[in-house]
Formats: C-alpha cells, sequence, structure tokens
C-alpha cells in the first residue's frame, strides 16, 4: 500500500522513527475500531461540524481486512476490529481474531518484542494484558491519553488488566496527578511528552526593546480553541488598540471570527493566514513577541514547544496538558479555558513587566524547548521502559 493512504496517529509515528534511529528493531500494530457502514455514512456528512465543534477526528473509512504499510521504514500492521456502540469494549472473539492476525504476522518476521506499549487504553490495556500471557518476558507499557476515569467503566476486569502493566506513561502532569487519585501512584511512572524537530532549535535574540504588542495563534479554527475569547482578552488589554494579532489555520469558525472582528473595528489588527507550510508557521511564530492558545480541551499542543523555542512569552491553558511544561510565571504562564477577565489582565501584565523579566521568561522557555526534541523525548520513553 502506499504511504499516504495511512492514516495512523502522527504522535506515536514520532516516537517510533527516533527508537529505529537508535537501533531498535521497531514494529507497529494499529487496531481500529470497524464500525456498521451507516456510521461512516453520517460521519461523511457532519464530519466538519463534528470537527469544528469538537477538535475529534473523524474517520469515515476504515478497511475491512487487515492491511500492511510501511511508513519512513517502519512496518506498520493495521487491524479493524469490528462493534456497534462507541467507547465500551469490544467483544472477546473479536479480540482474539485480531490477536490471531498480529501473532502470525509476527511469527512470518519471526519476531518475538521485548517490550511492548500501548497507546490509548481502549483497546490497548485489553491487548497488553493478553499479549504478556503469550510473551511471558516482556515489559508492557501504558500510555494514557486522559486521566484513566473511563477504566472501570470499559472493563469489567480493570485491575488485572492494570496489574500486567509495568510502566505507566502520561500525556501531561494533569492527567497523571488524576489518574493516582482515582489508583495510587505506580511504581514505574513517566510523562510521555511529545518532542519538536532539532531543527526548531535555533539561537534565538530578543531583548523586547519595544514591550509586548505582537501576538499570534496557530491551530485548527474551531470552538474548543477558544480564539475568540483571545480577541476579546486583546480588545480589553489594549485601550488604543496599538497590537496586532496573526491568527494561523483554518476551520469552521473562521467566519465567526472574522465577523467578531470587523464588530470590534479591529480589522487593521488581526490578520488572518488560512493554512500556510509548517517553514511558514515558525517564521510567523518567531515574529511574535507573545503566543497565545486557551483552549477548553487540549490533551498537548507542540506548538506551545514550538512558540517557547522561539523565545516568544507563552501563555497557555491551566490544568490541561501543557500545565507542568509551562510553569506560571517561570517560562511562560497559565490562564483559566474561556476566563477572558484573567487572559486580559495577564496580558496587562506582561505588558507592564521589565524588558529584563521578559527575557528571563523567554530564556527559560527556550531552555525548556531544548530538552523536548522528538529524540530526547522518545529517548526518555524508552529509558524508563528499559530501565523499570
Amino acid at each position: 500500500m502506499l504511504d499516504k493512504e495511512y492514516k495512523g496517529t502522527p504522535v506515536c509515528h514520532f516516537f517510533t522513527k527516533e527508537w529505529q534511529k537508535m537501533g531498535y528493531n521497531v514494529k507497529v500494530v494499529h487496531f481500529e475500531t470497524l464500525f456498521p457502514k451507516i456510521y461512516y455514512l453520517i460521519g461523511n456528512v457532519f464530519k466538519k461540524n463534528i470537527r469544528a465543534r469538537t477538535g475529534c477526528v473523524v474517520y469515515t473509512k476504515t478497511p475491512r481486512k487487515y492491511r500492511k504499510y510501511n511508513i519512513d521504514n517502519i512496518p506498520v500492521l493495521l487491524v479493524p476490529i469490528f462493534k456497534i456502540i462507541p467507547h465500551v469494549a469490544f467483544s472477546k472473539s473479536r479480540i482474539e481474531k485480531a490477536l490471531d492476525i498480529v501473532y502470525k504476522e509476527l511469527e512470518k518476521d519471526n519476531f518475538v518484542p521485548d517490550f511492548i506499549t500501548g497507546h490509548f487504553a481502549l483497546p490497548q490495556l485489553q491487548m497488553l494484558y493478553l499479549m504478556k500471557q503469550k510473551y511471558q518476558n516482556i515489559k508492557t507499557c501504558m500510555v494514557l491519553h486522559s486521566d484513566g476515569s473511563s477504566l472501570q467503566k470499559i472493563y469489567p476486569d480493570y485491575i488485572n488488566y492494570m496489574n500486567s502493566i509495568d510502566v505507566w506513561g502520561f500525556r501531561s502532569e494533569a492527567f497523571k496527578n488524576k489518574f493516582e487519585l482515582l489508583y495510587g501512584k505506580k511504581e514505574n511512572e513517566f510523562i510521555c511528552y511529545s518532542g519538536i524537530p532539532d531543527s526548531y532549535i535555533e539561537p534565538v535574540e530578543r531583548n523586547f526593546d519595544n514591550q509586548i504588542f505582537h501576538f499570534s495563534f496557530v491551530g485548527s479554527l474551531f470552538k474548543l480553541k477558544r480564539v475568540d475569547n483571545t480577541i476579546k482578552a486583546l480588545n480589553q488589554a489594549f485601550d488604543k488598540k496599538n497590537f496586532c494579532f496573526d491568527i494561523v489555520g483554518e476551520g469552521a469558525e473562521l467566519s465567526n471570527l472574522t465577523a467578531l472582528v470587523e464588530s470590534l473595528n479591529l480589522k487593521d489588527n488581526v490578520c488572518f493566514y488560512g493554512q500556510v507550510s509548517r517553514e511558514r508557521v515558525q517564521e510567523i511564530i518567531k515574529e511574535s513577541d507573545c503566543f497565545i492558545m486557551i483552549s477548553s480541551h487540549e490533551a498537548f499542543g507542540l506548538v506551545y514547544v514550538e512558540a517557547m523555542a522561539k523565545g516568544c512569552i507563552t501563555i497557555a491553558t491551566k490544568g490541561q496538558g501543557i500545565d507542568g511544561v509551562i510553569i506560571d510565571g517561570v517560562n511562560g504562564f497559565l490562564c483559566e479555558a474561556e476566563n477572558i477577565e484573567e487572559l486580559s489582565n495577564i496580558i496587562r501584565k506582561i505588558r507592564n513587566m521589565s524588558k529584563e523579566d521578559l527575557k528571563k521568561i523567554s530564556d527559560n522557555a527556550v531552555e525548556m524547548a531544548r530538552n523536548m526534541t522528538d529524540y530526547k523525548v522518545a529517548e526518555h520513553y524508552i529509558n524508563s521502559i528499559i530501565n523499570c
């Protein structure tokens, strides 16, 4: 199959690419839910509206039989598993059928894993439990992209499943903290952040002589990103409207945002770039003084780290994925989601800071970003499993 036909998860692919560079023999198994055809017909009709409101990816086509791909020289086995009701566990027979495909393909390659790691608890937690019974000497790792509160609802046998895991990874400090409140602290835990390309790390010279007036946002324009709140907060924080705000991205909220800009008489202040290349994104971020993205839900936004790498004063959402990377007042600022008044006050605070204090926060942001390249986070990930 052609690589472009594979619609996998980039988050996981970046890790596997780096592990392969380190010399590990990596194989990827992608279990994907196969729903009745009517689901995909509905998804095709409403996918834009669903994404605009929730930010969720809507799958409109899933292969009905397993397929093999080669992505950047990494073998990927996609195994569809049928079910009717979303967000519930798969039947035992479907799970066994899917695993039988995996075992046969691994046996063809004479591949016996030493470590198995899974992302997203459904169905990976159950798969890891069962695979550990077959490969008894392996180490297993489960990386959660949520706080794990749904585990006991999905899996009646969740305690046994959880006990089979050697290492727990969490996509954010917030998820880890909530998980520990529910299930207690596990012996081997780590934070599984994503990284940015090494090329994004470059010498940064910022002096903030002109203070803070140039802001940017990069992301999909749907409601949960709350770009409208940022526009309103900037309008409140700058009485004379002496600021500029660059918005990069596309989405269903574009018409509402342009209408808001017109109603506030900010057409000369706000620039909509649409979808641009990754190279141009880096240029736009670098040209701005401050990056703002206050989403209602954000598991982990890499664009925050990209902005930090450029020395931007970065404002992110409190209590979400980036909280823990950004430390409020040290290497950036955190704001409650949907709190326009708090965001406006943070912007005013930053405007009134000395250039020396701004430079210190900027330098701290760059230093944090340097420790979050693709290679470094992948190395931390694999070492957390090996050394447990």
